[in-house]
C-alpha cells in the first residue's frame, strides 16, 4: 500500500472512532512502525510492505478501541527523550517536566548531587535529570517491581545504569537508604483522592496502573509517609520536591510538612495549578 494512502486510511479509522488527536496519532504510529520520520511523512510516498502494514493497522486498531496511544507504540517523549512504557507504568505527563525543570534550577549542570526519586515508575524524571546534570547519582525506588522493570530498561537503553541504583520499597520509613545521604528527594506519587478514581478520562481510569494514581483518601496518603520518612535521608538543607493534585491538596500538603521542613515555592502547571511543592529540611 501506498503511504499517502496509508495514512488517509488510518485517520479516517481514528476519527470514526473519535479518538484524541486522530491525525497525530495515526502519524505517529505510521512513523515508528515503518521507520519514517514524520517530517517525510508530508512528501513521500513510497510503498509499505504488507507485513509493515498489518502491524500499523493492528496498532491503529487498539488506538481505536481507546488504548493509551504510549501503550500502542510502547514508548513515550519525556524532557525531549524517548522512554519505554507499557501496561502496569504510568505514563509520563508533560506537567512533569516542570519537575525536571524546577530540579535544573537548584542543582544545574556541574553541581554534583545524590538524590531519590520515589514512585519513579518508568524512570522518566530520574533519567532525565541524570542526562541533563552528568554529575548527578540517584536512587530510584517503587513500590511495583513491574514499574522497576521498566525503569531499569530505560536507564539501560540511556546507559545510565552505573549512576543510578534501583530500590523495591513500599514502606518509606524502612528504606534502605543512609542516613543524611541524600541532597534531595523528587516524588510522583499516587496522588488523586481515591473518590474521584471513577471519573477519571477512561483512557486513564481503564488503562493506567491505579497504584500510580490513586492516593487513598484526600489523595495524601502517601505523603504523610514521606513526611515522616525523609527528615532521616536527607542532609541538613536538603530538599523535597513533589508533585501533587493542585487546589486544596497543596494546602493540606503544605500543612502535613510539618516542623522538618520550610516551605520554599509552589510552581504552576500550563493551567496556572499549584503542580509541585519544595520544601527545604530545616
Amino acid at each position: 500500500m501506498k503511504l499517502q494512502r496509508l495514512r488517509r486510511e488510518l485517520r479516517s479509522i481514528l476519527r470514526e472512532a473519535q479518538s484524541a488527536r486522530p491525525e497525530y496519532s495515526a502519524d505517529l504510529i505510521i512513523s515508528l512502525r515503518a521507520g519514517i520520520s514524520r517530517a517525510e511523512l508530508i512528501y513521500k510516498d513510497d510503498e509499505i510492505p504488507a507485513y509493515v502494514c498489518r502491524g500499523i493497522f493492528s496498532a491503529a486498531a487498539k488506538r481505536a478501541k481507546g488504548v493509551p496511544l504510549a501503550y500502542v507504540l510502547h514508548e513515550a517523549e519525556f524532557y525531549g527523550y524517548p522512554f519505554k512504557v507499557g501496561r502496569g507504568v504510568l505514563i509520563p505527563r508533560p506537567e512533569s517536566e516542570l519537575l525536571v525543570e524546577e530540579v535544573l534550577k537548584y542543582f544545574p549542570k556541574g553541581r554534583s548531587a545524590r538524590f531519590a526519586d520515589w514512585c519513579t515508575g518508568s524512570g522518566c524524571i530520574a533519567c532525565a535529570l541524570l542526562l541533563e546534570n552528568p554529575s548527578l547519582s540517584c536512587v530510584a525506588v517503587d513500590k511495583s517491581p513491574h514499574a522497576l522493570r521498566w525503569a531499569r530498561m530505560n536507564a539501560k537503553r540511556l546507559k545510565l545504569e552505573a549512576r543510578v541504583k534501583f530500590l523495591l520499597n513500599e514502606e518509606p520509613r524502612l528504606a534502605p537508604v543512609e542516613e543524611e545521604s541524600l541532597d534531595f528527594i523528587t516524588a510522583n506519587p499516587p496522588y488523586i483522592p481515591s473518590e474521584e478514581i471513577a471519573g477519571l478520562m477512561p483512557e486513564v481510569r481503564d488503562y493506567e496502573p491505579h497504584a500510580a494514581l490513586d492516593g487513598g483518601r484526600g489523595g495524601t496518603f502517601l505523603y504523610k509517609k514521606f513526611f515522616a520518612a525523609f527528615p532521616r535521608f536527607l542532609k541538613s538543607g536538603g530538599m523535597i520536591l513533589c508533585e501533587c493534585a493542585g487546589g486544596g491538596q497543596a494546602e493540606e500538603l503544605c500543612k502535613l510538612s510539618g516542623g522538618n521542613f520550610v516551605l520554599v515555592n509552589k510552581v504552576l502547571d500550563y493551567n496556572a495549578i499549584i503542580r509541585h511543592i519544595i520544601w527545604r529540611k530545616r
